[in-house]
């Protein structure tokens, strides 16, 4: 959506126009939640290509900061909902961004997915700059609400995307990776130095893009129970997965069945749960639905 007022407002990926505003709106990054902010136009534009958006779109953009990316996601998309939970921030953004972008002060962790995205003809884009301290409770909340989005493109400590990428059989493999394979479809799109940040953290960034699975690996009926056999298997990790799922009260099922389960899904029971990939899971799942008596899809 072009904006006539954009060449007269602070550009945020300027360090001295960023500064100059956090100084007029008393503002200070606070390290305890990880607050830096992208001062590097390239990469700002690069993150709203990937977002591949049009006229058409949607786009929620989470913890939008100062407007980096905002601008730019703006240019592209029909519509823009900037979601920031720090109200200095927010006032920021009114001044760099301007009134085509919804901003929505609230935080992800408790927002409520279908009273903001409403009901639209297409599923939304997501754009996210997700703090280390958040970043799996905030992913647990973009997973649950998965259908609803078409595309996300994050932006996550280098160590944590390497987690999500982590193929069968990696010990980097963990809960996250799992579930996070069973949403979506999952690459790298590129490193972000510490250098194209304000202030500079101590870590580099990763930029992922999910485009999430239509319909889901996971069936609806099957899904809690699917959480619950990942988060078993990875509650105890350092166990073989006979061992670790037997010992889950979740799962109410003798390591000897258990065993017997995972032998008929072609899984060795010494294994342990970095070896699996998430359609192993769910075949997994189905199993000891059946062996438990709660059916399967």
């Amino acid at each position: 959506m072009s904006d006539p007022d954009r060449s007269e407002r602070p550009d945020p990926t300027v360090p001295t126009q960023l500064r100059a505003l956090f100084r007029r709106y008393e503002f200070r990054p606070k390290k305890r939640l990880g607050q830096s902010f992208l001062i590097d136009g390239n990469i700002a534009r690069k993150i709203a290509r990937l977002a591949e958006l049009n006229h058409e779109l949607s786009v929620v953009e989470i913890g939008a900061g100062a407007g980096a990316v905002t601008q730019f996601l703006a240019e592209k998309a029909g519509r823009v909902v900037a979601v920031e939970i720090d109200p200095k921030l927010v006032a920021i953004l009114r001044e760099t961004v301007g009134a085509s972008v919804q901003i929505v002060e609230a935080d992800v962790l408790t927002l409520d997915w279908r009273q903001l995205l409403g009901r639209t003809r297409r599923p939304w884009h997501v754009v996210a700059n997700l703090p280390y301290s958040i970043t799996g409770p905030a992913l647990f909340r973009l997973l649950e609400a998965a259908q609803a989005f078409h595309r996300l493109v994050l932006m996550l400590q280098e160590e944590v995307a390497e987690r999500l990428l982590a193929p069968p059989g990696s010990h980097a493999r963990g809960l996250l990776t799992v579930l996070t394979e069973a949403c979506c479809d999952i690459r790298s799109a590129g490193s972000v130095p510490a250098t194209c940040f304000y202030p500079r953290p101590r870590v580099r960034s990763r930029l992922l893009v999910l485009e999430v699975r239509r319909p889901p690996l996971v069936p609806e009926a099957l899904r809690d129970t699917f959480v619950s056999v990942v988060k078993a298997a990875f509650g105890a990790r350092r166990k073989t997965l006979a061992n670790a799922l037997s010992h889950d009260q979740r799962l109410t099922l003798p390591k000897e069945e258990t065993a017997a389960v995972l032998s008929q899904c072609g899984i060795d029971p010494k294994q342990r749960a970095e070896s699996l990939s998430a359609g192993e899971f769910l075949r997994l799942t189905q199993a000891l639905a059946r062996s438990s008596g709660k059916g399967a899809a």
